[in-house]
């Protein structure tokens, strides 16, 4: 999990170092420092500047409480609140600098943004804030001892973004009342996005506890789904340091509160589940319930026609569920970790620039797991797979979930390449063709029922472990590198077993679309909140369109390293296995040729060579796959690609050698592309299966 920088200071000392710092920031608006006191200082810096920017007597209170001068206060409050109204986050940034003599510590400079001397000459005068008249010491002294039921003021009344307009069934809620006093007595119980008539209804129903109508600031309407999730982040902090939008929280009442109860809006429409208020909401009441400082339990109730989300309340912490109302009892201190993430991707979960990445776990609950169904031709695939696991050093049991049409001769294969079998029953995907490629991959939820296991990386077949990723054992569901737009990539996740979750995602298939019709694409509508881990722990064999020739040579270079620097190098495209060893046949296809890289091929290809000749057997070529590597070169010769590597002589041994009853590939390439015998032929080899006991030295 995150942890916070310690700063080399006692933590008296360095939140007095940080006011300080924060406060010559506002003053002086550039200042300079290690990279390191910089990021800290960047956080604390921008919540500054929001609570500048809300302009109510209750931020006026906390921000006189951290930084230091009243002339800084007023700076906050009207030059800064001003210049950034229309701004969401992202007030300061890093400039790296230097290396500092003596310790060699990174220097950078932190500054706020569009300031004044950076504005262009030909801009025409900005209109001057509301002057507001300095804080004098005693209102100062004031503010610091306002108490927490100060009003606020509100601008704009209700932002519809948190309207809910779901009919309560106090019914319902009378049930789960009994339930929760049936477990412990509360004495306080906290109010979010309710109404007044609605309050009055709670202090009825509960008349013998104390009630707080909690307060929370509206998100900026410019913080939207997009900037909390975007499509690409400077991972590598090469020009910028990532941030993610501030999201206020809830003052703490300084009561104690054994239950907290918030109102979720559901939008109508199928983009319910990225909705940022409904995210806010659960942050801020997440936070309030983590902040209990006592050794009594903390319940959250929602109130919602759609499920809270999944991997921020677990919901094996469910206690009870009556219609639209949702009861949690969540484990604190598992709640505290998750809070410590930021709030979306657009900060990465997991720092990229560690040396040693150290995780200890329990071993006999981990475990890294694949799926294959209805495709044998994988086979080769996840044995490689698991040869780079255990070439990382990993020891975490392997686990492969296979159907029935995996024939034993192939499970003989993956069992004595160390994985443990789990044989399952597919899940159709409803909204898939018959025999399309994604009829079948809703299986892939099955990967929940894995219940003997705490936590799971699962991997794709077709991809190669190049550096222990032990580590992710230590991140949370769910946690993955980015695709596009504002998803994930599932080939490579961290996830949670729980037979409540496989039923969460049972029961919504007939509903919920896929962007992409697979289970990649369900998965993202399920799991909105997710953890960006460095793509280099998934890294795709890609070159885009747009990549410029100095970016290529760097993949290239990031695909033959050696020792290696990628984690996870993820094959698409045609795979290795189902080419030559010569050189990446992806090069022979127009619409492939992004995916073809000759040094990745070659990565492969070694990791296939220290691999035991008998699990060898199962990387074998059959005819029919000859025949179209063939017809594919043909076609290369024929429209000249420049590359060459139709030119190409192929040397491997597996052309010669046939694994099934249609020897004769050649003779295919005279009826190449018509509807024949042929095209529905899979025969599948079955020599006698092998043992682990027959792989010496493996």
């Amino acid at each position: 999990m995150t942890k916070f920088r310690k700063l080399n200071r006692p933590t008296g000392h360095r939140m007095s170092m940080l006011r300080t710092m924060v406060s010559q920031l506002v003053k002086h608006e550039r200042i300079e420092t290690t990279v390191a006191k910089a990021k800290e200082i960047r956080r604390l810096a921008d919540n500054m500047v929001q609570l500048g920017k809300e302009g109510s007597l209750c931020a006026a209170r906390r921000a006189a409480s951290f930084v230091r001068g009243d002339d800084v206060i007023h700076k906050l409050f009207t030059e800064l609140a001003y210049r950034y109204k229309d701004r969401a986050g992202g007030y300061t940034r890093l400039l790296r600098t230097r290396i500092r003599v003596g310790d060699a510590a990174p220097m950078a400079y932190i500054e706020f943004v569009d300031r004044e001397n950076e504005l262009r000459q030909s801009k025409p005068p900005a209109p001057q804030p509301p002057q507001r008249a300095p804080l004098d010491p005693w209102t100062r002294s004031r503010l610091t001892r306002q108490p927490n039921f100060v009003n606020r003021w509100i601008w704009g009344g209700t932002d519809p973004r948190y309207v809910s307009d779901i009919d309560i069934n106090w019914d319902d809620i009378t049930k789960v009342i009994e339930k929760l006093s049936e477990q412990n007595d509360y004495q306080g119980i906290g109010l979010l996005n309710f109404n007044k008539n609605e309050v009055n209804h709670w202090k009825q129903l509960t008349a013998d506890a104390t009630h707080i109508d909690l307060q929370l600031d509206y998100a900026d309407k410019n913080v939207t789904w997009d900037s909390l999730y975007p499509e690409w982040i400077d991972e590598e902090e090469e020009k910028d340091v990532p941030f993610c939008p501030s999201l206020p929280k809830i003052e703490s009442p300084g009561k104690r509160l054994d239950l907290i109860v918030v109102k979720l809006p559901c939008r109508n429409e199928g983009n319910w589940s990225r909705d940022v208020a409904r995210l806010h909401l659960q942050l801020a009441a997440a936070n309030l319930a983590a902040s209990a400082k006592g050794f009594y339990p903390v319940h959250l109730l929602f109130v919602t026609k759609c499920f809270p989300i999944p991997n921020l309340f677990s919901c094996k912490e469910l206690v009870i569920r009556e219609g639209n109302a949702w009861l949690y009892k969540p484990d604190l201190n598992v709640l505290r970790e998750k809070l410590q993430l930021p709030a979306g991707s657009c900060e990465l979960a997991l720092p990229f620039k560690v040396k040693d990445r150290h995780y200890a776990g329990n071993v006999h609950r981990e475990a890294y797991a694949t799926i294959l169904h209805s495709a044998h031709v994988y086979v080769c695939g996840a044995i490689a797979a698991a040869q780079s696991i255990r070439m990382s050093g990993s020891t975490r049991d392997l686990v492969i979930l296979v159907d029935e049409t995996i024939s034993a001769y192939h499970r003989s294969g993956l069992e004595a390449a160390g994985w443990k079998i789990r044989t399952i029953q597919r899940i159709r995907n409803p909204k898939a063709e018959k025999d399309a490629y994604n009829e079948w991959n809703y299986s892939k939820f099955r990967l929940w029922q894995l219940t003997d296991y705490d936590k799971i990386i699962f991997i794709d077949a077709d991809l190669l472990i190049l550096r222990n990723i032990d580590f992710l054992f230590g991140m949370p569901e769910i946690s993955a590198t980015g695709n596009n737009g504002t998803l994930f990539n599932s080939g490579v996740m961290v996830i949670e077993p729980s037979n409540c979750t496989f039923q969460l995602l049972m029961d919504h298939i007939n509903e919920i679309e896929s962007y992409n019709g697979g289970d990649q694409g369900y998965l993202n509508e399920i799991f909105t909140w997710w953890h960006r881990i460095p793509r280099h722990m998934n890294f795709l064999k890609h070159f885009w369109i747009g990549d410029e020739e100095a970016v290529k040579q760097r993949k290239t270079q990031l695909f033959g390293a050696d020792p290696p620097i990628l984690y996870v190098l993820h094959y698409l495209g045609l795979k290795p296995w189902l080419c030559y060893r010569d050189y990446d046949c992806n090069w022979n296809v127009d619409i492939l040729q992004e995916f073809a890289s000759d040094v990745a091929h070659a990565n492969w290809w070694n990791v296939h060579d220290t691999m035991p000749e008998q699990l060898q057997q199962f990387c074998l070529i059959k005819s029919k796959q000859k025949a179209q590597l063939e017809w594919d070169r043909r076609q290369a010769e024929k429209a000249n690609f420049t590359d060459g590597h139709w030119k190409i002589r192929v040397e491997d041994q597996r052309m010669k050698k046939c694994i099934d009853k249609l020897c004769n590939w050649k003779s295919m390439l005279r009826h190449w592309g018509e509807t024949n015998w042929t095209d529905d032929e899979f025969y599948t080899p079955t020599p006698p299966s092998i043992t682990t006991a027959s792989l010496s030295g493996f």
